[in-house]
């Protein structure tokens, strides 16, 4: 065979692979890893047809040259490496790397000694071609196809996520080029396979382009314009619809730094996707929200994984809030929408519950420092509304005014405003008030008063109070402190 002939019976693959060659260069969806092994994949390829050419050429001369003894084996194994950087251009092979190239590495000597050992094949002095009376004889290819197999399977689980129609094609011409392989093995009839490994390079490239398209490049799951696109093409299968949010995603970035932050969404985006529920879609639609869709399940499914997720992630140090809705006669934007507003009052719950705990701390901190100064401390918890639910008066306080237990003196704001002097009550209790009603937090509660003390003397006080409120303005608790000021207010005489 004349180098013109082998460049002319492989125009077609040379033309198809330099062009994909040149079109890596514009690629904006795939990560340069796999830029780069597909790369790769077009010089192996380019190699095999090359080395099949030689052999080609050299089983034609009626005598055995050391080339064609060396050329033989490399094809063989340069046929399942091709595999395996295709399988590379996913990035299927990064944990298992030395696994999978293990049956290249042990068949590599053994191929390359088998003119010796004949143990697969082996050639005689007119240059045949002679292959082992065993099944060994298929080893070169049961060989390949066992990397067909595990393509085909890395694939499947990689992209267990996307449906079925993202993944025939590949499939399909997987299939269809093994059945090929196997066919030409029965009926032994020797072929280069350069063609077929560049036509599969193409679909595959095409495939891998697609459905990297629609991924979220950080968390690996799908993307907002997946998930607008499914909203619509999935409308009649999806049976509900969750909504999920990320607390504190901006608090990681601004103390720990962007990468922390993008550790916790790829993280939390495992969470949700751990679980291979089947007809489960899982989006990561922005920064810190991700939404879930779930086909032809029914609630007790749905609330079960939610439950899953959760356990999922209380194992991390990350907290999200979640929230769900059955489509059932709703579209999916209606059910959307509910389940963002069960996610927003879930979120609302937790930060409350959060800011709560930390007002409880304050509160323990003021009391001891009420206790050393001898000071008297009392406090007022509001609800999620704003609408105060509860009032505290400490020991100090009631002590400090003659009375003993809650008995004596209830935990009702009436206790107090009841004693305040008639001079003074309008006053005291506007300052109060406003305090509380003041959602900017600009005024604070500051107050002198006269208050009449279980004895009946009329004692002069000095009140102050903070309040602790949400992100809106509404109240969360109030805690102040008073200290008796008589001995101050006397006249010098």
């Amino acid at each position: 065979m004349s180098i013109v002939s082998l460049a002319l019976s492989n125009y077609i693959m040379v033309a198809e692979l330099l062009g994909l060659w040149v079109m890596l260069d514009s690629n904006v969806h795939l990560k340069k890893r796999t830029i780069v092994a597909t790369r790769i994949v077009i010089l192996l390829i380019f190699a095999e047809a090359l080395c099949w050419g030689v052999e080609r050429y050299l089983r034609e001369i009626g005598y055995l040259t050391l080339a064609r003894i060396l050329l033989t084996p490399t094809i063989y194994l340069l046929h399942p490496v091709i595999m395996l950087g295709i399988m590379d251009m996913a990035e299927f092979v990064r944990h298992r790397r030395l696994l999978m190239y293990l049956p290249v590495l042990i068949s590599a000597p053994l191929l390359y000694t088998s003119q010796w050992t004949h143990l697969f094949y082996w050639f005689d002095d007119k240059n045949l071609y002679i292959a082992a009376d065993s099944v060994l004889r298929y080893y070169p290819y049961m060989l390949f196809l066992l990397y067909v197999v595990l393509f085909v399977a890395a694939f499947t689980v990689r992209y267990a996520r996307y449906g079925r129609a993202e993944r025939k094609g590949i499939l399909v011409s997987i299939i269809a080029a093994s059945i090929g392989v196997v066919l030409h093995i029965v009926f032994e009839i020797d072929v280069d396979y350069s063609t077929l490994f560049a036509s599969l390079l193409l679909i595959y490239y095409l495939s891998l382009y697609v459905l990297t398209a629609k991924e979220d490049p950080l968390t690996q799951l799908l993307n907002r314009q997946c998930y607008y696109a499914d909203t619509e093409r999935l409308k009649d299968q999806v049976t509900a619809a969750v909504s999920v949010d990320m607390n504190d995603l901006k608090k990681i970035n601004d103390t720990q730094g962007h990468d922390a932050g993008d550790k916790a969404l790829r993280t939390v985006g495992a969470c949700l996707a751990k679980n291979k529920l089947r007809n489960k879609k899982v989006y990561r639609i922005g920064g810190d929200e991700f939404a879930i869709f779930y086909l032809n399940k029914t609630e007790d499914e749905v609330k079960q994984d939610i439950e899953s997720m959760r356990e999922e992630l209380a194992a991390t140090p990350y907290v999200c809030a979640f929230g769900y809705e059955m489509v059932q006669n709703k579209n999916i934007d209606a059910a959307m929408t509910g389940a963002d507003r069960e996610m927003y009052t879930n979120k609302a719950k937790m930060k409350d519950n959060k800011e709560r705990r930390i007002a409880a701390h304050k509160e323990a901190t003021l009391r001891v420092m009420h206790e050393a100064l001898g000071s008297g401390m009392w406090g007022m918890q509001f609800d999620e509304k704003g609408n105060m639910i509860s009032v505290e008066w400490s020991r100090e306080f009631r002590k400090m005014i003659g009375y003993t237990d809650e008995q004596d003196f209830p935990n009702r704001l009436e206790s107090w405003s009841d004693l305040l002097h008639p001079e003074d009550k309008e006053t005291v209790l506007k300052a109060f008030n406003e305090a509380i009603a003041d959602y900017s937090g600009n005024k604070n509660y500051d107050v002198e008063y006269r208050l009449k003390v279980k004895s009946g003397e009329w004692r002069w006080f000095h009140a102050i109070g903070r309040l602790l409120r949400q992100e809106d303005g509404t109240p969360l608790s109030y805690v102040g402190m008073f200290v008796d000021i008589t001995d101050r207010k006397k006249p010098i005489v």
